[in-house]
C-alpha cells in the first residue's frame, strides 16, 4: 500500500535513474489494457475513455492505443480542448489522432449525445492527483460516465476518491473495476473501488 506522496517519490526516483515519465505512462496504460483485456475482453467491443487534462488522461490515452491493438473500437471524450491537455498527454493524443487519419478505428468527442453508448468505459479523468473538491465540469462530466451502460473501469484511481483517504470530495466514479498503478493507494477499497487489480509501471517495488 502507497501513499501518492510516496508514489510522487517512485516516479522521481524513476526519473533519476533515466526512467522517464513517458514510459512509466506507456507501461502503466498498456498494462491496464492488457489486464482489462484478461479480465473482460477488448475485442471487437466498443471502449468510450473520457479523459480530462492530467497524466491521468496520457494514460487514458495510452490504454486507448494498446485496447485498438486488441482490437477495440476506440472512441475519445476529451472534456476539454486539446490545447489543455499537460504535454505527455498531448503527446498521446497526437499518437491516436494520426492514427486515426490512418484509418484505423479512432474517434473523437467533444460532446457525449444519448446517440453515444459503448461496451467498456474508462475513467482516465482526475486519478491521484485530485487535490480539493471536485468541480462543477468534472462533476458533470463524473454524472454522466456514471449514468452510461456498460463496464466501468477507473484508472489508477476513481475519480472523485482522496487517492490517501478514501474520502469521496464531491461526485465521484463509481466503478465496476480499478486498475492502480504499481501499488495500491491507501484510499482504495472494495467499497469505492469495486474490482481492484494491480498494473506494472515498470519499477520494482
Amino acid at each position: 500500500m502507497i501513499s501518492v506522496k510516496s508514489m510522487r517519490a517512485v516516479e522521481r526516483k524513476a526519473s533519476a535513474m533515466g526512467i522517464d515519465d513517458s514510459i512509466l505512462m506507456e507501461n502503466a496504460g498498456a498494462n491496464a489494457a492488457r489486464i482489462v483485456d484478461d479480465m473482460v475482453g477488448l475485442r471487437g467491443r466498443e471502449v468510450l475513455v473520457f479523459c480530462g487534462t492530467g497524466n491521468n488522461a496520457g494514460d487514458g490515452l495510452v490504454f486507448a492505443r494498446h485496447a485498438l491493438i486488441l482490437g477495440a473500437k476506440v472512441r475519445i471524450y476529451m472534456m476539454r480542448g486539446k490545447g489543455f491537455l499537460k504535454p505527455l498527454a498531448k503527446r498521446n493524443y497526437a499518437i491516436l489522432k494520426n492514427l486515426g487519419l490512418a484509418k484505423h478505428d479512432v474517434g473523437f468527442y467533444t460532446k457525449i449525445t444519448p446517440a453515444v453508448s459503448a461496451d467498456i468505459l474508462v475513467d482516465a479523468m482526475l486519478g491521484i492527483g485530485l487535490k480539493g473538491k471536485v468541480s462543477d465540469e468534472y462533476g458533470k462530466a463524473i454524472s454522466l460516465f456514471n449514468s452510461m451502460p456498460g463496464i466501468k473501469v477507473s484508472l489508477d484511481c476513481p475519480s472523485g476518491i482522496d487517492a490517501d483517504t478514501g474520502r469521496s470530495m464531491g461526485n465521484v466514479v463509481r466503478p465496476d473495476i480499478t486498475i492502480t498503478f504499481h501499488d495500491r493507494k491507501r484510499g482504495l477499497s472494495k467499497r469505492n473501488c469495486g474490482q481492484l487489480a494491480l498494473a506494472g509501471i515498470g519499477m520494482p517495488k
